[in-house]
């Protein structure tokens, strides 16, 4: 999601508040370009792990159990026989 500086200011409560009950980031524009990132704070790692599942558990919820059985696309290769991480 992103909103622009002056919307920000004024409903500051509420996007917050989307922030905490979404677990989202908002980027934040100023002249329609991104300055600024608003994410969830996490307080360690071994909580930002559990967020991790958490997070998870709201994608199958929205869009269906992640099924470990799939084919992953060749990678190509250049010249040099590295594959580009690009491609």
């Amino acid at each position: 999601m992103e909103v622009k500086t002056g919307e920000l200011r004024n409903q500051l409560s509420r996007y917050l508040k989307r922030v905490r009950q979404t677990g989202n980031s908002i980027i934040v524009l100023d002249r329609n370009r991104p300055v600024a990132e608003i994410r969830p704070y996490v307080e360690d790692a071994a909580s930002a792990r559990s967020d991790v599942w958490a997070r998870r558990a709201q994608i199958e919820a929205q869009q269906g159990v992640f099924d470990e059985d799939f084919e992953l696309p060749e990678r190509k290769t250049h010249a040099d026989k590295h594959a580009n991480p690009l491609d």
